[in-house]
């Protein structure tokens, strides 16, 4: 499980497509089999916004869990089996 985001270390990822820092998430964290691939695609959907979501969809064995500069959570289909429900804790 590998996270990306602004929240520690500032504005330090740049979207390449554009030349800027995104700002539609705060977060974007990706479990899945091997670490380094989900360090790579945490950035990548940090990058892509609530787009990445649709686009991990299709790497097969990775999920996303982004949170948004509001605090609002979403996450992919295959996410839920890391969740943890609130009453549970």
């Amino acid at each position: 499980m590998a996270t990306s985001g602004a929240y520690e270390r500032g504005g330090h990822i740049i979207d390449p497509r554009t030349r800027s820092i995104p700002s539609a998430l705060a977060s974007a964290t990706v479990a899945g089999p091997d670490l380094g691939i989900a360090d790579i695609f945490a950035t990548a959907v940090f990058v892509m916004g609530i787009d990445g979501l649709n686009w991990i969809e299709d790497e097969d064995g990775y999920d996303a869990y982004i949170v948004t500069p509001d605090g609002h959570t979403a996450w992919s289909a295959g996410f839920n089996q890391y969740l943890v429900a609130a009453d549970s804790c």
